[in-house]
């Protein structure tokens, strides 16, 4: 467990092979083969930033509305069919993105899940629903078919409204099923997440390496008090993966090609968990185009269309849509990504976030 560096769908049953989609009908114009790209045409970063800071909480709220007329009602059969496996009844899982893993005594394949792409990077995330008790052994399940190495949770871990589906103390074991956990240690981060070392076996197979980040300083209303906390988890989830990767291609169990998806959920998994991934998708982007000759690029609003095109209602609220506005900005300010630093004024909101 590493910090940052210093600093069928009709409900059959699916195999587990890979059927993860690779397209979506409707999706936004694209200039390539990734849903998140970049092109010469998008606002570079000191447009975007002078565009954020002549408007106002209430005109970025109405920006958001903006996106939401831009939904499109995907089909969601599954979800239709099996409503006791779903959270709230009105936060659909759309059919086109949704991951597919056998359930076990039934003969359906479907849980509240969707993968997710992160910036040229297919399925970079699976944003799912927080488990319940009658879908842990599943959610575990999707975990191993999956292949993931990071689990990042945005809620508390009540045993509550979220069922407790990791141990709590080390050495300590749970068992949903044919899945084991083992808890291997965790470390306190920063005052705003615990990150626990766990090892899920199946049965006889090979026990498996799997980090959990238990993240507590987003509430359930609200956004978090700072975009730093946001922006150093981010930094940790990517950092982490990565060894994590290159830790499971040494030990055979993940192929070097293959994708190791990061596994998010709050609890419905498309307020909190969709604005982690839409921030981490700027971020990347920010990334990638900062050398470029027209220089750093970013597009919250395109960002946040395209990714609702794969998980229904991401970024729930207003306020959410904000805060990702504010952490880019932040982000941006961090990475030394702007020409002109006199371009940000953001007291607008600072005032009223």
């Amino acid at each position: 467990m590493s910090s940052r560096p210093d600093h069928s769908d009709d409900g059959q049953t699916a195999s587990d092979h890979d059927s993860r989609p690779r397209s979506i009908c409707n999706r936004p114009k694209t200039t390539g083969q990734f849903l998140h790209d970049y092109s010469p045409d998008d606002p570079t970063l000191d447009d975007f930033t002078r565009r954020l800071c002549t408007m106002n909480v209430y005109r970025v709220f109405f920006d958001y509305t903006t996106v939401l007329q831009q939904d499109m009602k995907e089909p969601s059969s599954a979800f239709d069919k099996y409503p006791e496996l779903n959270r709230y009844a009105d936060i659909r899982c759309i059919d086109q993105t949704r991951v597919k893993v056998p359930c076990p005594g039934a003969t359906h394949d479907y849980i509240h899940a969707n993968y997710v792409d992160g910036f040229r990077e297919p399925n970079k995330f699976i944003l799912t629903q927080a488990p319940m008790q009658k879908t842990v052994e599943q959610f575990w399940h999707m975990i191993w078919k999956e292949k993931a190495t990071i689990i990042c949770g945005l809620t508390v871990i009540d045993g509550v409204k979220c069922p407790r589906y990791i141990p709590v103390s080390p050495g300590t074991k749970l068992t949903f099923g044919q899945f084991t956990i083992t808890h291997a240690g965790t470390r306190h981060v920063r005052d705003t997440y615990d990150a626990t070392v766990l090892f899920l076996s199946k049965e006889n197979e090979p026990a498996r390496k799997v980090l959990h980040i238990a993240f507590y300083c987003w509430p359930d209303k609200g956004t978090p008090t700072r975009p730093t906390e946001i922006l150093h988890l981010l930094e940790d989830i990517n950092y982490n993966r990565k060894l994590l990767t290159d830790q499971a291609i040494k030990a055979k169990w993940l192929g070097e090609n293959e994708n190791s998806p990061i596994v998010v959920h709050c609890l419905a998994g498309v307020g909190r968990s969709g604005a982690l991934a839409a921030l981490d998708i700027c971020a990347r982007k920010l990334d990638e185009t900062f050398a470029k000759s027209h220089g750093a690029m970013v597009d919250v609003r395109d960002t946040v269309t395209r990714l609702r095109t794969q998980r229904e209602m991401a970024i729930q609220k207003p306020e959410q849509y904000l805060f990702v506005h504010l952490a880019v900005v932040e982000y941006a300010l961090r990475q030394r990504y702007y020409n002109n630093v006199a371009v940000v004024d953001i007291s607008q909101f600072t005032a009223n976030h």
